[in-house]
């Protein structure tokens, strides 16, 4: 069961909306399950990051590749 703040809150911006209950509650479990793959995706990211790190030599190439490509650039 959901808080009656919560629940006041959905309902009075479900009104503003005109949607149905079950056409708002769908859409919002939707966008937090969207937010949910977002985070998860992050966190793999990261980890992804925490287990191999750059390596300087890695970066040096491309800050050099950069270099090399900008200055022909028209800005």
């Amino acid at each position: 069961s959901l808080p009656a703040e919560t629940y006041q809150r959905a309902e009075t911006l479900r009104r503003k909306a005109r949607k149905t209950r079950s056409e708002f509650y769908a859409r919002a479990l939707e966008a937090f399950l969207k937010a949910e793959w977002v985070r998860e995706q992050e966190e793999r990211y990261a980890e992804g990051y925490r287990k191999h790190p750059e390596n300087p030599r890695e970066f040096e190439g491309l800050m050099n590749a950069s270099m090399q490509t900008l200055p022909s650039e028209d800005w």
